[in-house]
């Protein structure tokens, strides 16, 4: 029993983890379209930011399953 409730509050952790990413990318992109909009000439640095930020999670992820020595599916 007590393996099934860790098991569910790290599902719950992942899941809002998972949230807070996706919040901080979707203020990326807003950033990006508002320089694009506006012209600024960050517009590369941001292009940058974002096609890096989710390659790095997914490779942080990535390595953490592999790495991680858990036989489950789970990241």
């Amino acid at each position: 029993m007590d393996n099934s409730e860790n098991k569910e509050k790290r599902s719950i952790l992942s899941r809002v983890i998972a949230i807070i990413l996706l919040a901080i990318y979707a203020v990326f992109l807003g950033i990006f379209i508002y320089f694009v909009i506006t012209g600024s000439k960050y517009i590369l640095a941001m292009l940058f930011v974002i096609i890096v930020y989710p390659v790095s999670l997914y490779l942080i992820f990535w390595i953490r399953k592999v790495f991680g020595g858990n036989n489950t599916d789970e990241f």
